[in-house]
């Protein structure tokens, strides 16, 4: 409308801009903008203008910064056009050309606090969303209850996601039947229940499990004690992949678990599972946890009841969180690598997204053993 607005004595006009003196006085002076920037102001700036300064074809624009099919030099001439415009794009628009919205939905069935308070699940879901942005897909948080099928399916209809990853999966035939309901593109961190035939990522539970068996048997450990994670994070006749690892090596070395006690990935586990060990099986001189926070609630049972580690008993973590340097002494433990984990299922869906079919239908990573002070 070229409406003037008065500023510090004088009218400003479009293209002024305010700079700050050294006394902190604002004062106007006249700068040429570049005509991106302007365009941009004025949001005159479309696919159309975008197209034309990349020398390519408007659809050719359009599936380039939608994730649709391009080759990777064109992506880049018109990424770098879409820069240089200031380019915001109308993602209804977007979705009408391609057909996708560009949302992936991260899916976590869990509670608000054991999300946030986890380390795994707020490392992992930090990293799948960091994945995503860089690959121009939008992360959508699907976070739900447990026992909330109903609420689930109403999320994942109304974020329109072309694809997920499921992330933390707590086993029910109504959860199973929404994510089949789903119809999307779909990939698991972690394995997927039997009856479940999705495309997944996975640490190798199984060797974890053996390593931790295979370290207490070498310290002369045998009486040893499995205090695992959830049972319901796997389909009802299964076993725990870390558990079967474990028990695998006790075997080899002639022995079997004392106890194998089930439960949340959490440090209060941790303290009441040992605690149902100390008071029924008092030989006890090992321990394998499932996670970093259930060995952390097991050495303060441990401290707690006089029990030193390591000189009477030996306790093995898995996942090589900071917790496992923090607490004491600090905790030997099984690392699984995160960050891998996440690019490999960011680059699957990607995949599937773009070429309609998936690129390989499991990815299992090594795990190491991390020494420390607890065996």
């Amino acid at each position: 409308t070229g409406l003037d607005v008065p500023y510090n004595g004088r009218a400003m006009h479009r293209g002024d801009a305010i700079d700050r003196s050294t006394s902190g006085i604002a004062t106007a002076t006249h700068t040429r903008h570049d005509e991106g920037w302007r365009d941009m102001v004025r949001g005159s700036v479309t696919i159309r203008d975008v197209a034309r300064h990349a020398g390519v074809s408007i659809s050719t624009a359009s599936r380039a910064l939608g994730g649709g099919s391009a080759s990777a030099k064109t992506r880049t001439k018109v990424q770098q056009a879409a820069t240089a415009l200031h380019f915001v794009p109308n993602t209804a628009a977007q979705q009408l050309i391609t057909g996708r919205s560009n949302v992936v939905a991260i899916m976590i069935t869990e509670t608000p606090d054991f999300m946030f308070q986890d380390a795994f699940i707020s490392s992992i879901t930090s990293q799948l969303m960091n994945s995503f942005t860089k690959a121009n897909l939008f992360p959508f948080l699907v976070l739900i209850a447990p026992n909330d099928a109903e609420g689930f399916a109403r999320l994942l209809h109304n974020s329109r996601a072309d694809g997920m990853v499921v992330v933390s999966f707590h086993y029910s035939e109504q959860f199973a039947t929404v994510i089949e309901q789903f119809g999307r593109p779909t990939v698991f961190v972690g394995k997927p229940p039997l009856d479940m035939d999705y495309p997944y990522v996975d640490p190798d539970q199984l060797q974890g499990g053996r390593m931790a068996g295979q370290v207490l048997t070498a310290r002369g450990r045998r009486h040893i004690a499995i205090i695992e994670g959830p049972t319901d994070m796997h389909s009802p006749h299964e076993r725990n992949d870390r558990t079967t690892g474990c028990v695998r090596a006790l075997h080899d070395a002639g022995l079997s678990p004392i106890a194998t006690i089930p439960g949340p990935y959490t440090m209060r586990h941790g303290i009441e599972a040992a605690h149902e060990v100390l008071t029924e099986h008092p030989e006890v001189d090992g321990f394998f946890t499932h996670s970093d926070q259930i060995a952390a609630g097991v050495l303060h049972l441990l401290h707690q009841h006089d029990r030193h580690v390591p000189r009477d008993i030996s306790v093995v973590g898995f996942d090589n969180f900071q917790v496992a340097g923090l607490v004491s002494p600090p905790l030997t433990t099984i690392a699984q690598p995160l960050n891998q984990l996440a690019e490999a299922a960011t680059e699957m869906l990607c995949a599937r997204l773009e070429q309609g079919q998936w690129p390989y239908r499991r990815k299992i990573f090594p795990v190491h053993l991390v020494e420390r002070d607890s065996v």
